[in-house]
């Protein structure tokens, strides 16, 4: 009649899932399968830097750190803030092109340029007060044990505080997540149970 009479259960999976309403690094980190590196004077971290400023008299403009590599382009800003007229880098300024000069950070800028003109530009330097967590192809998430203390109460009397811990003693964060920047936004996480083979009971996890 194509009705079941009997189930066979053979194997289990458990999934956890949650949302972190503080974003985290450390967090981020375990989910890409990579370690988080924060910048020190000894171990400098590469970052962007990004300047807007106005054209002076003399055709000058000063960054502020030291770039790893010398800016190839600086735009001019249109009055709605959006970028405009591209210049490029060569030898020596001229009436579209602007020159960089390495030893005191100046840029010198563009001969055909109005005083007054606002300007963009962006490049890369080394900081020493930085974190960074880098998502690459070739890492993954490796196993780990996952512990959540919990906090709750009996169901007839709210004063009766109850502590319980959820624990996956062979736990492996999904690598994929959707992170939204936004006010309300939140960091969310899922991680699989995996059987843990040298466990003669094969537990997944433990509820206490």
């Amino acid at each position: 009649m194509g009705t079941p009479i009997a189930t066979f259960y053979r194997a289990k999976t458990a999934e956890f899932s949650a949302e972190n309403a503080i974003f985290d690094m450390n967090l981020m980190a375990t989910q890409l399968g990579t370690a988080k590196k924060i910048a020190s004077a000894g171990t400098k971290v590469v970052v962007p830097a990004m300047e807007s400023f106005t054209v002076a008299e003399g055709g000058k403009y000063v960054l502020k750190h030291k770039p790893v590599a010398a800016p190839t382009e600086i735009y001019a800003i249109n009055g709605d803030s959006t970028f405009g007229v591209k210049y490029k880098k060569e030898t020596a300024a001229g009436a579209d092109v602007f020159a960089y000069t390495e030893a005191d950070k100046t840029i010198s800028l563009p001969t055909g340029l109005a005083v007054g003109t606002d300007m963009f530009v962006m490049y890369e330097y080394e900081s020493e007060n930085a974190v960074e967590v880098v998502n690459s192809a070739n890492n993954f998430p490796v196993g780990c044990k996952f512990v959540m203390e919990v906090l709750g109460c009996d169901v007839c009397d709210q004063t009766n505080l109850i502590y319980a811990y959820v624990i996956f003693n062979n736990a492996k964060l999904s690598p994929d997540f959707d992170w939204s920047i936004a006010t309300d936004g939140a960091h969310p996480f899922s991680m699989k149970a995996q059987q843990d083979y040298c466990d003669k009971e094969k537990r997944f996890g433990l509820a206490a």
